[in-house]
This record gives structure tokens, C-alpha cells and sequence, in this order.
């Protein structure tokens, strides 16, 4: 409550004024009550990107990075932005269960993580990170509900999986990991072979990336390809963000250069290639556009 209520004083306090105008001391539980329904019928996600609107006054939840400097306000509001984590948090008000971690931004839950650390001696590993949310995470809680946590980590110090949806024992969790030498898992270092994650991943300009440019619903089909009315959320894994990434990179640099990316089948090229399309699109260096136009030339009748 504390992290949403200072965002906003802090980044909208004329907005603010103005919807205590209307709900008097009780402006703060009126405005979260308000929150919380806007949570729940379309998602944090698309909340963190299209703010709310309470009695005619809107408010942003978020700021994404902006894609040129030219306004100087647009920078200082991402700057305001709070990424928050709390350890051990307690999200049931049934019992007195706790998860390892959870990280926020702006006082909204997006993260989970279950942890295992099996280089102090314990018998736990990722695969019990994965039965703790399958057994005894209930996805009624409202922290679990679809749509409420963007992401849920499974990690050890050599694996990390994820889901966007937990669903007791039919949840799928999919890999996280960098691939080593080609294949599964993650190559060795000189620290945690998962270290990644929170250095790269979790990184707050890499995160407010992730939230503005990658996270995404899209309709579930049926096998004739109709949407059967469900959704789901795509999280992009390691490799998307990391194939993305290095040609944006790259393409900082100027166009006129060829590059070849491989994805594996049914890792996600279609994903993979419209993000960075879209990316390509509003590239700026130096504010000014890297390329006039994107286009995208494919064997698929459906990207």
C-alpha cells in the first residue's frame, strides 16, 4: 500500500488533489479498492501500461523507459519508478504459508521466486521449487490468480524454470537457462551457474524492458487454429530476450549488416521475431530514427 500510495504522490501529486477532492480522508482505500478492481478484470500488466482512471482522473502505475531523451520529463518519471522486493512474504490471509520472494514494482506484485540452494548441503533442487508451487501454492490465492504475477521462477543454484500460469498439478513450467555447449542447463562460472537472473534479468532497466516491450497476451486456439476465448501470458525466455537484445545492440551501430539467428523447434522464432520487429520499428540513436521502415519476409501464412 506504501509503495503504490508514495509512487503516486511522488509522480502525480496535482492528480492526487484532485481525486481527494471527491473521496475525502478516505482516498487512499478508495483509490486501491479501485486498483485492486482494475487488477483483477484486466491484469497488471496491461494496468502497469495503461494506468487506471478513478472518477474521470487518470493515473499511470508505471513509466517505461523512454526511447529518446528529447523530453526530459518522460526521463525523470522513469526514473521515479520503485522496484521493491520482499523476502519470505506471507500472501495468504487462510494460513501462515510464505513464499521465498516476490518483487514489485510500484507497489504492484509481479515476481514470484521459489529458491533452492543445494551448495549448502540441502537435498533440495529446483524440481522441489517446481512441486512447492504445483502442491502448495493454491492458485485461488489472489497472488497466484492468473494474470495478478506476471512470472513464477523455480531456481537453484544451476536450473531456473518458469510458468505465467500456476494451475496446481497441471502446471507447465518451461526452461530459463542459457544452454550450455548446445545443449540443457547453464555453463559454469565462478559463482552461481543461475547468477544470471538476477544480474541480467532482474536488473531494474532490464525488468522495465521486459514489462514494456516483451510481456504479452495472446488467445489460446484449438487445433483448427480458433480461439477457444482463454488466454495466455507470454514471458519471454533466456534466449528470446538475449537474441532480441544483441541485435538491438547491434543495430545501435547502423544498418547495413547480416545476421543469423537460430532458434530451436518450438522455442519461440515467431515470438522472437516480431519483438524484435516491433523494436527495430522505434530504435533511436542520437534521437533520431535507426531505420525508416520493417519488414518482415516469411514462409508462414500466420506470424
Amino acid at each position: 500500500r506504501e509503495k503504490v500510495i508514495g509512487f503516486i504522490l511522488t509522480t502525480q501529486p496535482e492528480k492526487w488533489d484532485k481525486l481527494k477532492q471527491q473521496h475525502g480522508e478516505s482516498v487512499s482505500d478508495m483509490f486501491l479498492k479501485r486498483l485492486k478492481e482494475e487488477i483483477e478484470k484486466r491484469g497488471t500488466i496491461d494496468v502497469l501500461r495503461r494506468g487506471i482512471k478513478d472518477y474521470g482522473v487518470s493515473f499511470d502505475l508505471f513509466y517505461p523507459e523512454p526511447e529518446s531523451s528529447l523530453n526530459e520529463r518522460s526521463n525523470i518519471l522513469h526514473k521515479a519508478n520503485i522496484f521493491s522486493v520482499i523476502r519470505q512474504l506471507y500472501f495468504s490471509e487462510k494460513n501462515n504459508k510464505s513464499l521465498d520472494l516476490a518483487i514489485f514494482i510500484n507497489g504492484l506484485p509481479i515476481i514470484t521466486l521459489e529458491l533452492k540452494d543445494r551448495m549448502s548441503g540441502s537435498r533440495y533442487s529446483v524440481q522441489d521449487a517446481i512441486n512447492q508451487y504445483r502442491e502448495d501454492r493454491d492458485p485461488h490465492e489472489p497472488l497466484f490468480k492468473f494474470g495478478r504475477c506476471l512470472v513464477h521462477f523455480a531456481v537453484d543454484d544451476e536450473l531456473v524454470y518458469m510458468t505465467t500460469k500456476l494451475d496446481s498439478m497441471k502446471t507447465i513450467f518451461f526452461p530459463f537457462n542459457r544452454g550450455n555447449e548446445g545443449g540443457a542447463g547453464n555453463p559454469p562460472c565462478n559463482g552461481y551457474r543461475t547468477e544470471y537472473l538476477w544480474s541480467e534479468i532482474l536488473a531494474k532497466d532490464s525488468l522495465s524492458d521486459i514489462v514494456s516491450h516483451f510481456i504479452q497476451y495472446q488467445d489460446i486456439e484449438d487445433e483448427n487454429g480458433k480461439s477457444t476465448g482463454d488466454k495466455k501470458i507470454i514471458f519471454p525466455r533466456y534466449h528470446q530476450i538475449d537474441a532480441v537484445r544483441k541485435l538491438i545492440e547491434a543495430s545501435r551501430q547502423g544498418p547495413g549488416h547480416n545476421y543469423l539467428i537460430q532458434h530451436s523447434a518450438g522455442s519461440g522464432k515467431s515470438n522472437t521475431i516480431s519483438w524484435l520487429g516491433y523494436r527495430l520499428a522505434s530504435l533511436h540513436v542520437n534521437d533520431r530514427n535507426v531505420y525508416d521502415s520493417v519488414i518482415v519476409v516469411t514462409d508462414r501464412k500466420v506470424l
